[in-house]
């Protein structure tokens, strides 16, 4: 069957109304299965489709009585969340698939996009997640199998769960964009890099910030890599040697991701390739596994630090008074609280102590070091450890709330320091 094929399936037939249907995600989306049930109008779409975080704009396509999860705005997800109606899961990651598992979420159709490899046998191509959980306990399982989809070592398609059926697809995967690095960035980079060892196993987000921190580890040695996603940035840190994974005391000499995201060069070099290997949730962002990685450090952003040290990653505050979903919980979590009992380990936050000013707006940047959060608390102040900005880093995790305000504001935009000070005295903090 080709990717043609994929708009002749009987969808009324898979699909019922008021069905779950749940995709496989990311780098694995479906989306040659998504846009043909998308264009088939079945039922006028009235069923749900869990989409955990979409990358290509397929969702786009469904009628309007077709609603969406996802894990909040996130890829694609943030301007799905926009024009339809969204829900979003606050699951941690490494849970997302426990509701499935446990029968708690019930799945009807799965559709997942998969990989073959030179002998034939199929896996979850770039990118692993909820999709297995849920289509263990589906109705009905249908798969794209793309021939350009990497196929990465650890994620074999389970020969228990049937697939009903499969539809050869070959598109490109999704590319991630090669972000711009700036000064700011730059800046508190070099602070992260001071709080990184050699030795170190490291996680590390996306976006320039993350670019920029990956580029500031480039003279580290015997790093290793556990991390929620591979992206080129971090990738060049392995091809360069600083990152041999070495030192791991488990995985030795192996890159462990849940997602492989970049350019048709990592996708071809992550393919059939044994020292890089997809792992499930549980695995990548369980705490008992990051908890045997010695020096574990987590690297991570926020939209805003307040001075408790929580830290919001999920909405932001709009000038006229809204809130917009422009994140989610994801894996934060996960890895903040794993890396806080590693041995050795260390949660790094970083941040600008401001938001960029707007094009077209009048005033600086809004402040991402402030009194109190505007949004909810993603990460709560006990598990709060090292926030970075260009004005060096606060340590929180032994502090009092007290000492934990006067470091932050010793970090926050010099501008905002007054009023900071003042907020503290007002919240009692002893700032």
């Amino acid at each position: 069957m080709t990717a043609d094929h994929a708009a002749v399936l009987d969808w009324a037939g898979i699909v019922g109304p008021g069905d779950r249907v749940v995709c496989s995600h990311m780098t694995a989306e479906p989306v040659a299965l998504l846009r043909a049930l998308a264009a088939s109008h079945v039922h006028e779409g009235r069923f749900s489709v869990f989409l955990g975080v979409p990358f290509s704009a397929a969702a786009d396509d469904f009628p309007p009585a077709t609603t969406f999860t996802t894990f909040g705005a996130i890829g694609s997800a943030g301007a799905l969340v926009r024009r339809h109606a969204t829900r979003i899961s606050t699951a941690h990651y490494s849970q997302c698939g426990d509701a499935f598992a446990s029968g708690a979420e019930v799945a009807e159709v799965v559709l997942v996009s998969l990989a073959r490899d030179a002998d034939g046998h199929l896996s979850l191509g770039a990118s692993h997640g909820h999709a297995l959980d849920a289509a263990r306990r589906a109705r009905i399982v249908v798969a794209e199998i793309n021939a350009l989809a990497p196929a990465i070592a650890g994620a074999p398609w389970p020969d228990d769960i049937p697939i009903a059926h499969r539809v050869e697809t070959s598109y490109p995967l999704a590319v991630a964009a090669e972000p711009k690095v700036g000064e700011i960035e730059r800046r508190i980079s070099a602070y992260v890099a001071s709080l990184v060892p050699d030795g170190a196993c490291v996680q590390i987000g996306i976006g320039s910030l993350a670019s920029a921190v990956v580029e500031g580890l480039r003279d580290h040695r015997f790093l290793g890599v556990h991390s929620g996603m591979l992206t080129p940035a971090l990738h060049r840190l392995i091809a360069s040697g600083s990152a041999d994974n070495s030192r791991k005391e488990i995985d030795t000499g192996v890159s462990i991701t849940a997602c492989v995201y970049g350019d048709a060069a990592l996708y071809a070099s992550v393919t059939g390739n044994p020292a890089v290997q997809l792992r499930g949730p549980r695995y990548t962002h369980g705490r008992e596994v990051i908890s045997r990685l010695a020096r574990f450090v987590a690297l991570n952003s926020a939209l805003e630090v307040d001075l408790l040290g929580q830290a919001n990653a999920e909405t932001a505050l709009q000038r006229d008074g809204s809130v917009r979903q422009v994140g989610g919980v994801g894996g934060l979590n996960d890895f903040i609280r794993g890396a806080r009992v590693a041995p050795g380990g260390k949660a790094i936050i970083a941040l600008p102590s401001r938001q960029p000013a707007r094009a077209g707006v009048d005033g600086p940047g809004a402040a991402r070091i402030v009194a109190r959060l505007s949004g909810p608390a993603t990460v709560a102040a006990s598990d709060a450890d090292l926030v970075v900005t260009e004005y060096g880093s606060a340590e929180l995790r032994h502090a009092t709330l007290g000492e934990r305000a006067r470091r932050l504001i010793a970090i926050a935009h010099p501008d905002d320091r007054e009023a900071l000070t003042a907020s503290a005295r007002l919240l009692g903090l002893g700032a």
